[in-house]
């Protein structure tokens, strides 16, 4: 069994991933039982203090996958869709705000791993995306909750048929964030605690914490997202985008700077990985926009050490 993946090697190349087969830890799937409808609880928050400096660094967990998947995609089978639709004010037509041209997101409709892992999460008024990162465990972004009714329900939809569906039960994250900020967008993350273990059907990310060796070294990340203009239910992918890692942001939680990457609101919570050897590592969590400043216009991602940390913490106290 391949063991935890080198802390400072960056992930695979298009071109290694096809010539080098991956080494993904399996595990037996039992009956699955998650498309069943969900009367949603009132999810439990379970409150996480802040990791302190002195904390060492967190280890990486492995994703896993089911047993009988004959290898991995490079890339999801695509979905079939029309014209992508136009926004218009006034007569004159406009461009999605941070996403940047070309626009490399692609809607897809495939159900083997890692791309059935990618989530719908709906929260009261609040929702966006996500990705299970455990059994039962759900990673998306702390400003997806709604943080007062504490009602989340995740579905799982590919091309227009829903696969799966469960409620939270638990809700672990450092800070509660309605409006993100500059000085909250790195530790823009949440983990929800399902009623089903959708991850022993259909498999697991791992999580790792990004090496700032890798700022703008590599274009070899990931994304799977839901957004609603590009398409009304199937999910989207993208890779080819760079990352930079926020070098005045000196905590556990870092801001990854892309100004490649496509993000629009509905993909806040989406991971953002990388395929190693072991397979795909989550290092990132889709957060927010900026419009200008001293960094002109990028997309925020939330990252680092406290991710990793939360998600070891997840899955070691909801197993």
């Amino acid at each position: 069994m391949p063991g935890t993946p080198d802390s400072n090697r960056p992930p695979l190349s298009a071109a290694e991933i096809r010539t080098s087969p991956l080494h993904v830890p399996q595990h037996d799937v039992p009956d699955p039982n998650g498309s069943k409808p969900v009367e949603l609880p009132k999810s439990t928050v379970v409150a996480v203090p802040a990791p302190t400096a002195e904390e060492q660094p967190a280890p990486a967990l492995m994703p896993s996958m089911p047993n009988g998947q004959d290898g991995i995609r490079v890339e999801p089978n695509r979905f079939q869709v029309g014209e992508a639709p136009q926004l218009v004010f006034a007569g004159q037509e406009l461009e999605p705000l941070l996403v940047f041209n070309p626009d490399g997101r692609r809607a897809y409709d495939d159900r083997s791993f890692p791309w059935v892992l990618a989530c719908h999460v709906f929260s009261g008024s609040h929702g966006g995306s996500g990705a299970l990162i455990g059994p039962r465990h759900v990673l998306t972004a702390s400003h997806c909750i709604d943080w007062q009714q504490l009602t989340v329900s995740v579905t799982m939809v590919q091309g227009a048929t829903q696969i799966a569906a469960a409620g939270a039960t638990h809700i672990m994250a450092y800070e509660h964030i309605v409006d993100v900020t500059y000085s909250n967008a790195d530790d823009d993350y949440a983990i929800v605690m399902l009623d089903r273990r959708l991850g022993d059907s259909f498999g697991s990310f791992g999580c790792r914490t990004y090496d700032s060796d890798w700022d703008n070294e590599t274009a070899n990340w990931f994304n799977i997202a839901y957004e609603p203009l590009l398409h009304a239910t199937a999910a989207n992918f993208q890779t080819g985008f760079f990352l930079d890692e926020d070098d005045f942001d000196l905590g556990g939680g870092r801001m990854l700077i892309t100004k490649t990457g496509d993000f629009l609101k509905g993909m806040s919570g989406s991971p953002v990985f990388g395929f190693w050897p072991e397979g795909p590592f989550v290092v990132g969590v889709a957060s927010a926009g900026a419009n200008g400043g001293v960094f002109g216009n990028y997309n925020a991602i939330a990252g680092g050490d406290n991710l990793t940390r939360l998600v070891n913490k997840a899955r070691a106290d909801f197993p």
